[in-house]
């Protein structure tokens, strides 16, 4: 018997401490983003990476803060469910 599962629509939030936060690289502009927040709406299937912005000049070797934060929006797609016994 399947249990259902009444579905939240509330976000959640981890902010992460400074030990825990983790720099991406944006695909569009090669620019880092330190992620210091992430935001999961289990509703929507998606997960946010905000932080800090840095534009990076790779032929002068140059890093520069941007003014404003990054907000880098990823889908999630069901690859497989599986359980430790499952073979």
């Amino acid at each position: 018997m399947t249990k259902q599962v009444k579905p939240s629509f509330e976000e959640i939030v981890i902010k992460l401490e400074p030990e825990q936060r983790f720099f991406y690289q944006r695909e569009c502009d090669g620019d880092i983003v330190l992620v210091d927040e992430i935001n999961i709406f289990a509703y929507a299937k998606q997960i946010t990476l905000n932080g800090t912005q840095f534009y990076v000049d790779y032929e002068d070797k140059n890093i520069r803060k941007a003014e404003d934060r990054s907000y880098m929006n990823f889908e999630l797609n069901l690859l497989g469910e599986y359980s430790e016994g499952d073979v």
